[in-house]
């Protein structure tokens, strides 16, 4: 967490959005995707740290040697969900488990706290890191921390509201609920404190206000609106409602992929209640096209292959083309949140399915073409893009068999005149071009078939 942010946050802004452009090529390169995903395992592989007690693991400042739990669990995860091993995989976990909080107070054993929370436990480290531990599959490992503790602090601070603050008491805040809520839709989705965190994000959602802010009287956000959708996607995977959608079309509408929405949000917290002391600042770094990426993945009607295309594309370039250089632009630092939303998102992209409940999938031989629900009325052909016919790239393309169509009209328009005879036309002409059109057919044939 930064204590400092390196510019001040920015929950609205305040020149109208930059729609999604409506021309470009909706292509997703697979093995770019692989590429990116390797480097930055690579990355999380070159800057890992052991800790100066037990275990290692990674501080969100990638040059940073002294490791924090939040960092720790989130380098952790990103090989759980890429399916990869990690050689210190036991040492991350032992740093974990040796700083879980251990207490006789119930508000504040078993989660874990930052750097700046005076070792005081919130949700911002502890949503993380027992959603770590649940994607892992480590709550029966007798070396990681105590999964049930951690589900415990999470039941016990949430708020009367349903939402979720850094700890009871505290008011309840869009991106600390959805932490929160991932964590525990993991760990046990049935739980009534998921259906109250889920109707505490979802309260007092409008047709004219269908977005999400850092709080709920604040300005909607790119970032924050993302993050709840994701958050809903998987806590409750089977909601559709007329809001929900609506807050993926105006997610679509408010996206600019020149814009990568990268900035702190700070705030202030009291553990026991307004007014009082101790007081500290705590900060969030958000980074919402990869999240917006997430997000527009699980839209209940079938991702939007083109805005989606052009988000990846967007990830490509810029800063976090290299992720090892990959922090606040100016800031001289390498951040593992950058590294892990990317991360995260390219994650995503290889996950979603083709096709939808209620879509077609045509299989071609050569190619797979998904139909949406709301065309599959229309026959196949009238969802195809349709291109004039442009004479000069006929020419180019076809020029050698336009040259040989002349000839063979000149040569019969020469024999029928008389200027030469039928046995030389066919001598000269037909004949030579007939025998290389089998020979090159005969070569084709034989062609060894490249690998499928």
């Amino acid at each position: 967490m930064y204590q400092t942010p390196p510019r001040p946050p920015q929950p609205t802004r305040a020149t109208p959005p930059c729609p999604l452009p409506a021309t470009a090529d909706p292509v997703i390169d697979m093995a770019v995707l692989a590429t990116r995903l390797e480097e930055s395992l690579d990355v999380l592989r070159d800057t890992y740290a052991p800790a100066l007690g037990s275990g290692g693991g990674w501080y969100h400042e990638l040059a940073r040697p002294e490791p924090g739990t939040t960092a720790t669990a989130l380098g952790l995860l990103a090989f759980v969900e890429t399916g990869r091993p990690f050689e210190y995989f036991h040492e991350g976990l032992a740093l974990l488990a040796a700083r879980q909080t251990s207490s006789a107070d119930v508000l504040r054993d078993g989660g874990w706290a930052t750097k700046t929370s005076l070792g005081m436990p919130v949700v911002e480290a502890t949503g993380w890191i027992a959603r770590f531990l649940a994607r892992a599959r480590c709550d029966l490992r007798e070396d990681a921390p105590d999964l049930r503790r951690a589900y415990r602090w999470l039941l016990h601070n949430q708020n009367p509201d349903g939402g979720w603050g850094s700890l009871l008491g505290c008011p309840s805040r869009v991106w600390l609920t959805c932490l929160a809520l991932r964590a525990l839709s993991q760990l046990n989705p049935h739980d009534a404190a998921v259906d109250r965190g889920v109707e505490w994000l979802t309260a007092d959602r409008t047709a004219h206000r269908p977005a999400w802010g850092p709080t709920p009287a604040a300005g909607p956000t790119v970032t924050h609106t993302a993050f709840a959708l994701v958050t809903l996607a998987e806590a409750r995977p089977d909601l559709r409602t007329e809001r929900l959608l609506d807050a993926y079309d105006w997610l679509l509408g408010h996206l600019d992929p020149g814009d990568d929405h990268t900035w702190i949000e700070t705030y202030d917290v009291s553990p026991h209640g307004a007014g009082s002391k101790p007081v500290w600042r705590l900060a969030l770094w958000h980074y919402g096209l990869p999240i917006a990426l997430i997000a527009l993945l699980g839209d209940p009607r079938g991702p939007h292959g083109p805005a989606v295309a052009r988000l990846f594309r967007a990830l490509l370039r810029g800063e976090i083309t290299d992720p090892r250089w990959n922090g606040y632009p100016g800031s001289g630092r390498t951040s593992l949140w950058t590294l892990w939303w990317r991360l995260e998102s390219l994650v995503a992209l290889t996950r979603v399915p083709l096709a939808g409940t209620a879509d077609l999938l045509h299989w071609l031989p050569d190619a797979t073409v998904v139909q949406r629900a709301h065309a599959r009325e229309r026959p196949l052909g009238a969802l195809l893009p349709h291109h004039r016919l442009d004479p000069v790239a006929l020419v180019r393309r076809h020029w050698s068999a336009l040259l040989l169509t002349l000839i063979c009209l000149g040569s019969a328009l020469g024999a029928s005149i008389g200027t030469w005879g039928w046995r030389d036309f066919w001598l000269s002409v037909i004949l030579p071009i007939a025998l290389a059109t089998v020979d090159l057919s005969v070569k084709r044939r034989r062609a060894p078939r490249g690998p499928p």
